[in-house]
């Protein structure tokens, strides 16, 4: 049996709780296991509450995207269930229903969600702590769990000069930060954040190095970490140059397209990790599978082939040349 039908018949019959599911990776996520594995029980998608839209709304919304096209012909509300909640609040936000259920009936997590502004505040970041540790706790009682995949990014030990694919030490343990931004005011907590980074470029990277501490030292299953480096628009499926944001590199080249943007910051020699979002979603359903399948922990980086990495200033080039044909 080839791997690709191993990975299918990995998720027959699968029950998966996502978070992050309204995101720009989830959404292909979602529409990834729809179409490849339809086989699977069900999809519970965690929903919050947004621009004055109730989590139904939001999930009644989700399916309107073009990304899920090549599927709407199927009838989805048999497979993706919408639970309501929030990682920024405490226990997710879940209703005791909600969370008895998920416990119950949950066999594969993945926890994609997360906030990923670079210029939070620490204690806006810490949410990106606080919300694995919940969602960890409610694994604990899942007694059907066969793997937990956490989703991380390839930058999170960035003071190292290389990262290889294994846990390092946190600048600090996730319960003493919590302690941290729960007892100290908002002022005191900003004055003292530089000295807390350090080498850290910003609140995001330093939450997320110490997330990865948190799923280390929690939940005896198998356990997956996957490490993407700069996620853009999709490369193949399930339709060539898909994106629903302007985060990033996508929201740069937009900026420099429209004559706003005029510089950057950046060494054209150094190579731009630049990864599709449809292959990290690839990478993220097949880890949950090889994890469960070696019964062990694991790390992934998935920072693009080295054989074939661009530099910032092929992109550069490239996107420039391009960008009198669309304006």
């Amino acid at each position: 049996m080839s791997t690709h039908a191993q990975i299918e018949e990995f998720y027959k019959e699968q029950t998966i709780f996502l978070t992050g599911g309204t995101g720009f990776l989830g959404k292909i996520l979602i529409e990834k296991l729809l179409r490849q594995c339809w086989d699977l029980n069900k999809i519970y998608v965690l929903v919050r509450p947004k621009k004055d839209k109730s989590p139904e709304e939001r999930f009644e919304e989700l399916f309107e995207y073009p990304c899920f096209d090549r599927i709407k012909c199927k009838n989805l509300s048999e497979k993706v269930f919408l639970i309501s909640g929030d990682i920024q609040k405490p226990f997710l936000g879940l209703r005791v229903q909600d969370a008895e259920l998920l416990k119950k009936e949950t066999t594969c997590v993945i926890h994609a969600a997360a906030n990923v502004k670079f210029d939070q505040t620490l204690k806006e970041a810490s949410h990106n702590v606080r919300a694995t540790r919940d969602v960890l706790e409610l694994a604990k009682h899942m007694p059907n769990l066969k793997v937990f995949v956490h989703v991380s990014t390839a930058f999170s030990n960035c003071v190292h000069s290389h990262i290889e694919e294994r846990f390092y030490t946190p600048p600090m343990k996730s319960v003493n930060l919590l302690a941290l931004v729960d007892d100290l005011d908002d002022n005191t907590l900003q004055a003292i954040t530089p000295k807390l980074l350090g080498e850290y470029p910003n609140t995001y990277i330093y939450t997320k190095c110490i997330t990865e501490d948190l799923v280390k030292t929690n939940l005896q299953v198998p356990k997956a970490i996957v490490r993407p480096a700069i996620v853009t628009s999709t490369i193949q499926e399930p339709v060539p140059g898909w994106v629903d944001n302007l985060y990033g590199v996508i929201g740069i080249t937009l900026a420099a397209a429209l004559g706003i943007l005029r510089s950057m910051h950046a060494k054209k020699n150094n190579r731009a990790r630049l990864v599709p979002v449809d292959y990290v979603a690839n990478c993220i359903l097949a880890a949950a599978w090889k994890t469960h399948r070696s019964g062990t922990t694991a790390i992934y980086n998935y920072t693009g082939d080295t054989k074939n990495m661009i530099t910032w200033g092929t992109t550069l080039f490239e996107l420039s040349k391009h960008v009198h044909n669309c304006f």
